[in-house]
């Protein structure tokens, strides 16, 4: 199999980032929205953000079959929190979960982040509590547990789970 290659999304990509968090949010328990959330207007708001305020990355798949995986956070765009990225959002194509694609695709947006958003020196996210395969990989990442938000995600009808707000922090340089 080829292999995968990391690169910054466009605004272009808007349509194939919305076929794979439709494949992704099917699939179940991966994003925080049911697939009819998931729409054209959601997607241009999120990737338009975070092009401007943030980092987005996509991961092609071999002949133009869409894409394999996308990553992004953004700004809120409040002065007091201009060093956090937040809103920070993974997916990866059902076909190519299991393969590394979530930790290449951190590593690459955390590299970047140091690299070229120095002024940036915390990442947040939200994981279910129940997703404890994606706890693992962020905390492998250097993400730290920052608390727990009791009965915050919908599962069910009548049905609830805790969300565990996660933190990166950049190293500081002496």
């Amino acid at each position: 199999m080829p292999e995968l290659l990391i690169r910054s999304a466009v605004a272009a990509d808007a349509a194939a980032i919305q076929a794979l968090y439709l494949a992704v949010a099917e699939q179940g328990g991966g994003l925080a929205r049911q697939p009819a959330e998931i729409t054209v207007e959601y997607v241009h708001t999120f990737l338009t953000r975070s092009l401007a305020t943030g980092v987005a990355l996509v991961v092609e798949r071999p002949n133009g079959a869409g894409l394999a995986g996308e990553i992004h956070a953004c700004s809120s765009g409040l002065q007091i929190f201009a060093h956090v990225l937040g809103e920070l959002t993974v997916a990866v194509h059902p076909q190519h979960q299991g393969q590394h694609l979530g930790h290449r695709l951190f590593s690459a947006l955390l590299s970047i982040i140091q690299q070229k958003y120095p002024h940036v020196r915390r990442v947040e996210l939200l994981v279910r509590e129940s997703n404890g395969r994606a706890i693992a990989l962020y905390e492998k990442l250097g993400f730290q547990r920052e608390g727990r938000l009791l009965g915050r995600v919908s599962v069910t009808s009548g049905q609830y789970e805790a969300d565990i707000p996660m933190a990166w922090h950049a190293p500081l340089f002496g």
